[in-house]
């Protein structure tokens, strides 16, 4: 179960919403050109294309007369997504609706801070996007929520139900070629300061045909950045030790475990570590079939001390996805 934010589970009173600012693009010659870009044409009804929303405004039109919305896909404690398609086209997309009950983000060329979330979308999707992050099309604000268009291969499932299609987890040679994708967004957020904070196959769409795999729900994420975060977000089986022990941890150990235990679940069909106790310890069981190479990038990428894991960089480097 995923936790959306740290004051989440308080019902006694009602969450602040928190202002951050924008630390990516802040007092650089670009900044200003990148202003005037997104300021001239944050009216318009949609952003036009897959990568190019910059940062900006909601749409004023109203959303029923834009899109058909469809079956409900989801629903939870952030709020529902359903299917739904563009009336302009006929593209297919996911209508998420999100109660407005979280962080706020301040960013160029935008007088009023908007959602964490869309925020965090823009930014990935800012100057040049990524085939394996889940794109914003659109968004709307309401008074109590705000709703977010999303890309929606289709058909497509979650790397979860993948997987049990599958029988329960996937050849190493299918797991290489998905953990690549996820390498690729996951630095590819990193790049663009996102830190998503809630990776696991849940979060991760495969398209059927393709095999192309997308990053999806950035509803618990944060701003990427170097200092230690005292704040936890995220669902627990994929939350590394440091957490546990101290209430703190940083964005690269903290993603590279949730890789290392994404990988173990996706050649293995269970996860790791059954207990908070069990991923303290760090002890690591595999079954035969799993290959040398497979075993040792796991092993790396659940080292017990956050400072003994690998990179993303030297995860890209190591032999196992070589063989891609």
């Amino acid at each position: 179960m995923a936790t959306k934010r740290p004051h989440s589970d308080c019902d006694e009173e009602p969450p602040r919403k928190r202002m951050r600012a924008s630390p990516e693009y802040e007092s650089t010659d670009e900044l200003s050109t990148a202003d005037h870009s997104t300021k001239d044409h944050s009216t318009e009804a949609s952003c036009g294309g897959a990568g190019d929303c910059g940062f900006r405004r909601p749409c004023k039109d109203r959303l029923e007369d834009l899109y058909h919305q469809g079956v409900l896909l989801g629903q939870g404690g952030f709020g529902s997504v359903y299917a739904g398609t563009r009336k302009s086209d006929g593209l297919p997309v996911a209508i998420k609706y999100v109660t407005r009950d979280e962080e706020e983000l301040k960013v160029p060329g935008l007088d009023d801070p908007i959602p964490l979330e869309v925020a965090l979308m823009m930014h990935v999707s800012h100057e040049t996007s990524c085939a394996n992050v889940l794109k914003l099309l659109d968004w709307f604000e309401g008074l109590d929520e705000y709703i977010m268009i999303l890309e929606r291969p289709d058909p497509c499932q979650d790397l979860f139900q993948f997987c049990k299609s599958k029988g329960g987890f996937l050849s190493e040679d299918l797991a290489r070629h998905v953990v690549a994708q996820v390498l690729q967004a996951l630095r590819h957020c990193e790049k663009h300061n996102v830190l998503h904070r809630d990776l696991k196959p849940e979060n991760l769409l495969i398209e059927l045909q393709s095999l192309q795999v997308k990053l999806i729900d950035f509803g618990c994420g944060d701003i990427w950045r170097d200092s230690v975060y005292t704040e936890f977000a995220g669902t627990e089986d994929y939350t590394p030790p440091e957490w546990f022990l101290s209430q703190k941890y940083r964005a690269g150990p903290c993603t590279v475990w949730s890789l290392g235990v994404t990988l173990y679940q996706l050649v293995c069909g269970y996860l790791p570590f059954p207990t908070k106790r069990a991923a303290i310890r760090g002890r690591i069981k595999f079954p035969p079939s799993v290959s040398p190479d497979c075993r040792n990038l796991i092993r790396q990428c659940l080292k017990r001390k956050a400072a003994d894991r690998l990179t993303m960089q030297q995860i890209k480097l190591h032999p196992w996805l070589q063989h891609c």
